[in-house]
């Protein structure tokens, strides 16, 4: 486990914003000063898989790293749930939302929340436990609660793209690769698959690019996240697709500091797509 986050570290919070993502057996945290440059702190803490033991190691993380309840300016939250969904635009009534997750995932039995894409014809359900959104909700206060898909699609649904190619965007974790694809304002698919090797990756995003039909000669693909599976896999997809590029880091992050590339990408955008 890395340091502890003690309150020594930073000296005024009341400037700071707070960054959380909450995913399968882990949490990341980074602090970061809005005032100053160069002051991003990130850790990562393992956690417990199992819904009970989650939350039990959560609380254990977040009381044993005394900075991470202070109070600070903005507090952000990034849920990987594993269940996010897109959802019609023109289904406005959460009532009607809550039903049609439901009825996908009947064994569900916890909170559906909804969050934004930045598309005008669609947005993301995704269900979390009441004793996890309680806790966050009771321990950060004003905490607003995300989905990482809706985050990702929210900030490339804001960065234009060329002509009227479709974009896909494909952020790489160590066992997951989130795949988004937007044509103009319009949210075509958002999803998350499970890996085991980069080449798995590699297929899952192939397949993707086949069940919608795009052009290998101009909609591009787009790359972030884990920088070791990204060059892994880009000289394949340059096989089947001529435009593979890295997506960009967003200037106005790094000047945060270095600490800011270790960090999921989806965490450290979350402040900028809202």
């Amino acid at each position: 486990m890395e340091d502890i986050l003690d309150k020594s570290l930073v000296s005024d919070t009341s400037i700071c914003n707070l960054l959380l993502r909450i995913g399968p057996g882990r949490l990341d945290a980074a602090i970061y000063s809005v005032v100053h440059d160069n002051s991003l702190i990130y850790r990562s803490f393992p956690l417990l898989t199992d819904g009970a033991g989650q939350l039990r190691s959560l609380e254990e993380a977040v009381y044993d790293n005394p900075l991470l309840l202070s109070e600070f300016r903005r507090i952000y939250c990034i849920m990987d749930t594993g269940n996010a969904m897109a959802v019609p635009s023109s289904i406005a009534d959460e009532a009607d939302i809550d039903k049609v997750f439901r009825a996908l995932h009947p064994e569900f039995d916890g909170e559906v929340l909804t969050s934004a894409t930045g598309t005008r014809n669609a947005l993301l359900a995704y269900g979390a436990g009441t004793d996890l959104t309680g806790f966050l909700r009771r321990t950060f206060h004003g905490i607003g609660i995300d989905c990482h898909l809706s985050t990702l699609c929210r900030f490339f649904a804001s960065r234009p793209g060329t002509g009227n190619t479709r974009r896909m965007v494909c952020n790489l974790r160590q066992d997951a690769v989130d795949v988004i694809v937007i044509h103009g304002s319009e949210l075509l698919l958002a999803n998350t698959f499970s890996f085991k090797t980069s080449m798995d990756a590699a297929y899952y995003i192939m397949a993707a690019r086949k069940s919608l039909g795009l052009n290998p000669e101009a909609d591009e693909i787009l790359l972030s996240g884990d920088q070791h599976i990204r060059e892994e896999i880009t000289p394949v997809l340059r096989r089947f697709t001529c435009r593979v590029m890295p997506v960009i880091f967003p200037p106005q992050m790094f000047r945060t500091g270095k600490e800011s590339l270790r960090a999921p990408f989806d965490l450290i955008i979350s402040p900028i797509c809202e």
